[in-house]
């Protein structure tokens, strides 16, 4: 009587079922030494079998050829594939059919995602441009954390796309290319492009207002045009519309304590 195949079940969201994939070969994990745990968990690499188990490749069938007549990329020629593997591919493929039938949904998280890597690039710009131990303060890193939670999800999406898509490899590449040019657009655009001195003309402009205020008036806007080191030039108008070239002479306050603390010096620009 012959021995019974082993067999891995996978359980698949789209058929609301488990399905059986027979097991083609096998061998010892070596990251976790076949113990099965890794850092006190279940071992990600042999699904905390203990044991590496090679599966059919599920995107050739175990052929080693892709439908356009090359090697399989998915499983590099080989037919075969880790059992992880096959169940991230199958992750992806349910990403990709659900993305088919409502793209709108991931779209949309997609652009809220950039939308919120903007402003957080905006906000830390602003900040770490005057004065790197600006990082130090919630607002950096609440955006930091805002920040780095939204590019994760893009490059996710991305990863997805590319591992389920039955789609050309020149499409997919062209695609993550595209994408990953957008991410690094909004984080560069509204941050060190436009958003670096957003900071510096919000103080500047308080502590003018600040100035001008026995006078009846205030500033409505400041506009730096650059900097020479820690003294930054612009252009404020107040609210009487007359415009005054100034200078703001930004001073970290270096002590033992943990706390940042600086002052601003704001003075009429000499002609």
């Amino acid at each position: 009587m012959s021995e019974q195949q082993e067999t891995v079940h996978i359980h698949i969201k789209s058929l609301s079922r488990a399905v059986e994939f027979p097991v083609r070969s096998a061998e010892t994990c070596k990251k976790c030494k076949g113990t099965g745990k890794k850092d006190k968990r279940p071992c990600p690499y042999c699904c905390g079998s203990g044991s590496v188990k090679m599966l059919d490749c599920i995107q050739c069938n175990g052929t080693k050829v892709a439908s356009d007549g090359s090697a399989c990329k998915c499983c590099k020629g080989k037919g075969i594939l880790p059992e992880v593997n096959t169940k991230e591919f199958l992750e992806a493929r349910e990403f990709c059919e659900n993305f088919k039938k409502n793209p709108s949904k991931t779209i949309l998280i997609c652009l809220a995602c950039l939308a919120a890597l903007g402003v957080a690039s905006h906000i830390i710009s602003g900040y770490v441009f005057v004065y790197f131990m600006f990082l130090k303060t919630w607002p950096c890193y609440v955006s930091l954390l805002v920040g780095l939670g939204a590019a994760f999800y893009v490059l996710v999406c991305v990863n997805k796309m590319n591992k389920g898509s039955y789609l050309p490899s020149v499409t997919k590449g062209l695609i993550s290319v595209g994408v990953i040019a957008l991410w690094i657009a909004t984080i560069a655009i509204p941050g060190p492009v436009t958003g670096r001195y957003w900071w510096i003309e919000k103080e500047t402009k308080n502590t003018i207002s600040e100035g001008v205020a026995e006078q009846g008036l205030s500033c409505t806007n400041v506009k730096v045009i650059g900097n020479d080191g820690d003294v930054y030039h612009g252009i404020a108008t107040l609210s009487n519309g007359e415009k005054i070239e100034v200078n703001t002479l930004f001073k970290d306050e270096r002590s033992h304590s943990r706390k940042v603390s600086y002052s601003l010096f704001v003075e009429p620009a000499k002609r």
